[in-house]
């Protein structure tokens, strides 16, 4: 069997410090990458968020983070990827709880 790579990798270039690096995340697009970037950017010790899909065949995006204060990237990196798992968690029990009520316009389909 195939070995996997490793979901999130730290690319080349990284400073020692990992103040200023960026992550190759596997399996993912910019759905992801787009909240990842906006979850990052609220944190105020964040200078510079960005990402990318380097090619449309690659099943991969690439997450440049640098920080404030030789502060490390992949702290924040893991704190940004809790804060959108709670966020995601939040979203998916006022779904579920909203659905369960059943307080919304049913349409009947006919045929």
């Amino acid at each position: 069997m195939a070995e996997l790579p490793p979901k999130v990798t730290i690319m080349k270039g990284a400073s020692p410090d990992l103040s200023a690096a960026t992550y190759q995340i596997h399996d993912e697009s910019h759905t992801i990458g787009n909240a990842l970037r906006w979850m990052l950017m609220k944190n105020p010790k964040v200078e510079f968020c960005g990402y990318s899909a380097p090619h449309p065949s690659e099943n991969v995006i690439q997450v440049r983070i640098q920080m404030y204060d030789n502060l490390s990237s992949l702290s924040a990196l893991i704190t940004a990827l809790a804060d959108l798992d709670a966020l995601c968690a939040t979203i998916d029990e006022a779904y579920v709880k909203d659905m369960r009520e059943g307080d919304y316009e049913r349409w009947i389909e006919r045929s």
